[in-house]
C-alpha cells in the first residue's frame, strides 16, 4: 500500500473518530421516542453492522473476508485486509395506542470499526457503536383531592450506553477459529419526573425530580466458528457466542427544583441524594449455522438467548424482566464473482427476525418482528470497497390500554473501505 492511500485512510478514521468521540454523550439518542425504552436499560439496537441488518441480523457462523462481521470475533480472522467500516442509520416510526397515535423521525451514527490482520493467523480490530438509547416522554393528568383543579404530569428520559469493543480472531486450526471481544461499556440516562399545578396563574409551579445516572464497566464475551467443507466450492459453517454477566457500576445523582410556569428557577437545584450503585446485565450466547457456496451464496440461520431474568436494576429488582429470545434468517446472493457486468457484483440480501423481548408490560408479552432487504455495492478501483445498504420494516407490541404498537422503518448505509497494511516488499 501506498504511504498516500494509508495518510488518506487514518486520517479519515481519525476524522469520523474524533467526530464520534465528540458525540458519544448523545451518540444512541437519535432514534426517536421510544416509550418501551423506559424499560430496563433502555431499548437494545443490533450487534450487526449493515451487511448484518440486510441479512435479518444472522451471521454468527460465517464471514465475508470484504466487510466487518461483528457478530463473532471469532470470524475477523478471515479478513485479510485492513478494514475501516462506518455506518449511519434513520428511523422512521409510527407509535400507536388504544387512544391516540404518534410519528417520529430520527438518525445517528451506528458504528465505527478499523480491523487489521496482526500474524498471518491473527486478526484484530477496535470499534465503537451504541448498545442501547433512551427516549421517551409520557404526559398524565390527575385531579388534585377533592378541588377543582387538576396536575400534570411528565415522566421523561434520555441517554444511551456506548461499547468500545477490542476485537481479536484467530485461526487455530484449518477449519476452526477463536476469539473474543474485550468491552468497555460506558454512558448515562436522565430520567425525569415533573408536576405541574393547573391553577391559570402564577401559582402553577412545576416541581423537577431528576435522576441522572452514570454507568461504567468491562465486559468479554467468546467466539468460536468451524468450516466444514462440503463438496467443491461448498461448505458448512457453524458458529457460537458467549458473553459473560456484567455487574455494571452506577452513579446516581437526584436532584430537586422548583420553576415557575414559565420554566425560570424559583430554588437552586438541590441534590437530595448521591449514591454509588450496581446493575446487573445478564448472560447472553448465541449460535448459527450456514450454508454457503464459495462466492455465490450463503444461507444462515442464528438463534440468541439473553438471560434478563437475572437482570437487577438500579432499584434492587428484576424489573418484570424475561428472558429475551430471537431468531434470524437471511442469506446474502452474488451473481457472478469474475463477471465484467457491474450488477453481476453486487451484493443481494435479505432477511427475517423475530424477537421474544424481555419487556413484560401487566402481563403481556412485547414481540418484536421484522423483515430485511439489502444490498452491496462495489466501488473503487479493483471493486474492493463497498457502500452498504439495508433496510428494516418490523412492527413491535399491541395496541391495548397499557401497551403500544410500534411500527418502524429503518434504514443503515455503511462504507467498506480495505487496503493492505504492513505489507513486506521484496527488492529485485
Amino acid at each position: 500500500m501506498s504511504i498516500n492511500k494509508k495518510s488518506k485512510l487514518l486520517k479519515w478514521s481519525w476524522v469520523v473518530g474524533a467526530v464520534c468521540l465528540v458525540q458519544t454523550s448523545s451518540f444512541a439518542q437519535g432514534l426517536g421516542n421510544s416509550p418501551y425504552s423506559a424499560l430496563g436499560v433502555g431499548e437494545l439496537l443490533s450487534k450487526g453492522y449493515a451487511p448484518a441488518n440486510g441479512m435479518g441480523d444472522a451471521g454468527v457462523s460465517n464471514a465475508n473476508p470484504l466487510y466487518i462481521n461483528s457478530l463473532n470475533p471469532a470470524l475477523l480472522a478471515r479478513n485479510r485486509y485492513t478494514m475501516f467500516d462506518v455506518g449511519v442509520v434513520g428511523q422512521y416510526k409510527g407509535i400507536q395506542d388504544s387512544r391516540q397515535s404518534q410519528r417520529d423521525f430520527g438518525g445517528n451514527l451506528a458504528y465505527l470499526a478499523l480491523s487489521f490482520p496482526v500474524a498471518p493467523k491473527w486478526s484484530s480490530g477496535i470499534s465503537l457503536k451504541p448498545y442501547s438509547f433512551v427516549n421517551h416522554q409520557q404526559n398524565s393528568y390527575g385531579r388534585i383531592g377533592n378541588s377543582i383543579y387538576e396536575a400534570q404530569y411528565v415522566y421523561s428520559g434520555k441517554g444511551g450506553l456506548n461499547q468500545v469493543n477490542w476485537m481479536n480472531g484467530f485461526q487455530v486450526t484449518k477449519n476452526l477459529n477463536l476469539g473474543f471481544d474485550a468491552t468497555m461499556l460506558f454512558g448515562n440516562f436522565n430520567q425525569s419526573v415533573t408536576s405541574q399545578l393547573r391553577i391559570g396563574d402564577s401559582r402553577d409551579y412545576i416541581v423537577s425530580r431528576d435522576d441522572r445516572l452514570n454507568f461504567s464497566d468491562f465486559n468479554f464475551r467468546a467466539g468460536a466458528a468451524w468450516r466444514q467443507k462440503l463438496k467443491g466450492d461448498h461448505f458448512l459453517n457453524f458458529g457460537a457466542t458467549y458473553s459473560l454477566q456484567s455487574n455494571v457500576a452506577t452513579v446516581r445523582n437526584t436532584t430537586l427544583e422548583v420553576l415557575s410556569s414559565a420554566n425560570r428557577p424559583i430554588t437552586n437545584p438541590d441534590t437530595i441524594t448521591q449514591a454509588n450503585l450496581s446493575i446487573k446485565l445478564p448472560t447472553t450466547w448465541r449460535v448459527g449455522v450456514s450454508y454457503e457456496y464459495l462466492y455465490r451464496l450463503t444461507v444462515n440461520l442464528d438463534y440468541e438467548r439473553q438471560n434478563w431474568s437475572q437482570y437487577v436494576g438500579v432499584s434492587g429488582n428484576n424489573e418484570s424482566m424475561r428472558d429475551g429470545q430471537s431468531y434470524h434468517v437471511g442469506l446474502e446472493y452474488l451473481p457472478k464473482y469474475n463477471s465484467t457486468k457491474y450488477w453481476d457484483l453486487v451484493y443481494y440480501r435479505a432477511g427475517f427476525t423475530f424477537n421474544k423481548t424481555p419487556w413484560v408490560i401487566t402481563g403481556t408479552n412485547i414481540d418484536d418482528m421484522s423483515v430485511s432487504f439489502g444490498l452491496s455495492l462495489p466501488v473503487g478501483q479493483g471493486f474492493t470497497n463497498l457502500i452498504n445498504i439495508s433496510f428494516v420494516a418490523g412492527q413491535r407490541g399491541t395496541i391495548s390500554s397499557q401497551t403500544f404498537r410500534e411500527r418502524y422503518g429503518r434504514v443503515t448505509l455503511g462504507f467498506s473501505l480495505k487496503d493492505v497494511w504492513f505489507r513486506k516488499f521484496k527488492v529485485d
